[in-house]
């Protein structure tokens, strides 16, 4: 098993694994993206727009913030909080509800010792997390797909199976709390 495999079965069974952070093998692509660490959000100031991912840890939207939503997200270098108000929170509901990887643009907002991302934006990079599982079938031997001297239907070859057999609900979707 691959490091990335291994760390996708921790996931499914402790939630948490001791090999690696599922964020560190999208990293790459983040950074393309031009996706910061958390830990890279001490190298801005207040008031400077950022982007920022990682697995959503806690959705809190309690009735006394007049409709905000508090998240906080984790990637191999930290935590990162967020504050989602409540016109952008109907706007990227379901983005917000249902990823497992969220990223998410805004301003950096200091005060002291505390620092959050106001959001403008929000996009689920969820999918990025398939490739952690992929298959090693690239090597196999061309096999025939069908036999025309067989009734019933050929063995099933598992080149055709999904390359990406992930279960989405290896990563938990956050805690929510209300």
């Amino acid at each position: 098993m691959s490091t990335s495999e291994h760390v996708v079965h921790d996931y499914a069974t402790t939630s948490l694994s001791l090999k690696a952070h599922p964020v560190s093998f999208i990293r790459e692509k983040l950074q393309m993206l031009h996706i910061l660490s958390t830990s890279e959000l001490d190298n801005f100031k207040d008031g400077q727009n950022v982007k920022v991912a990682g697995l959503v840890l806690v959705r809190q939207r309690p009735g006394t913030a007049g409709g905000i939503c508090f998240m906080t997200i984790e990637d191999e270098t930290g935590f990162a909080n967020m504050v989602i108000f409540e016109s952008l929170f109907e706007k990227y509901r379901k983005e917000i509800l249902q990823s497992r990887v969220i990223m998410v643009e805004g301003k950096l907002q200091r005060e002291g010792e505390v620092t959050h991302v106001i959001a403008r934006s929000c996009h689920d990079l969820t999918k990025l997390l398939r490739h952690l599982t992929e298959d090693q079938l690239e090597d196999l031997p061309l096999l025939t797909l069908s036999r025309a001297d067989e009734k019933s239907p050929p063995p099933e070859d598992p080149r055709t199976k999904s390359r990406h057999t992930m279960d989405p609900k290896v990563f938990p979707g956050g805690r929510n709390f209300k």
